[in-house]
């Protein structure tokens, strides 16, 4: 059931789905998502007897785009408010890689509202790739400014393997507040029991970065997708499922 509501000034969309126990699990997407590509395993869920929730993120979906540029902090703030303008007193988070941003965050930060969590391929760290990016936009930015050099300018964005920054220019200023924002001091903060789901083909978020997660996350398992990419729930939903419910129960 799609449900709407208005959080720091923002229409936030959300889908519901409802079960009849007491667990409760917040999905949130990756960048450029939206709450539905969870609805396979939040529909499966549902009928095991968990209440699930699936936001649109601010920007996202059939949610409202900021008015200003949002760092990580706004979004988890969002969050925050979300659980508890539904009076959800505690949830898992289930985290895909721009979600898993978040989800680390409020794991860290509000260990009161995080029962568990499970990160998917998760954004977060800085590796080298992300570095080259942060360095080359700064750089390409203010050189391809006039207008007559837009085209030139996003084949060069493309070519870093900036895809992301192209395809949604009126959120650029927020993907470059994330992606330069690393979260590596959060991850010994994290207590709560952490499920790290990878596909072994994951381009975005490399192999490298679960292993580094999983070695700074005292409580934490790593379970590996083989043969899949940076969507590795939705390249496998059978084996992704199993894990899942394996750990939630």
């Amino acid at each position: 059931m799609k449900e709407q509501v208005v959080i720091n000034g923002l229409l936030i969309n959300f889908y519901k789905f409802s079960g009849k126990g007491d667990g409760v699990l917040i999905f949130l997407h990756g960048w450029r998502s939206n709450g539905l590509v969870w609805q396979n395993a939040a529909l499966k869920l549902a009928k095991d007897g968990f209440l699930v929730y699936a936001l649109d993120l601010p920007g996202f979906g059939e949610s409202a785009l900021p008015k200003n540029a949002f760092t990580l902090q706004d979004y988890a703030d969002i969050v925050t408010q979300f659980l508890k303008k539904t009076g959800i007193k505690k949830a898992t988070l289930i985290g895909h890689s721009f979600g898993g941003r978040i989800s680390i965050m409020l794991s860290a930060t509000k260990p009161e509202l995080v029962e568990k969590v499970v990160l998917v391929d998760s954004a977060g760290l800085i590796l080298n790739r992300r570095t080259a990016l942060k360095t080359i936009a700064k750089l390409v930015k203010p050189f391809f400014k006039p207008k007559f050099m837009k085209t030139v300018r996003e084949k060069i964005y493309e070519k870093i393997g900036a895809e992301d920054y192209v395809a949604t220019p009126e959120l650029r200023e927020t993907f470059l507040n994330l992606i330069n924002e690393d979260l590596t001091n959060y991850l010994p903060k994290i207590k709560q029991p952490v499920l790290l789901i990878w596909g072994d083909k994951d381009k975005d978020a490399p192999i490298e970065a679960a292993a580094l997660m999983h070695q700074n996350i005292k409580n934490s398992k790593l379970v590996i997708l083989e043969n899949t990419g940076h969507f590795s729930f939705l390249d496998k939903p059978d084996q992704f499922y199993k894990e899942l419910i394996k750990f939630i129960c």
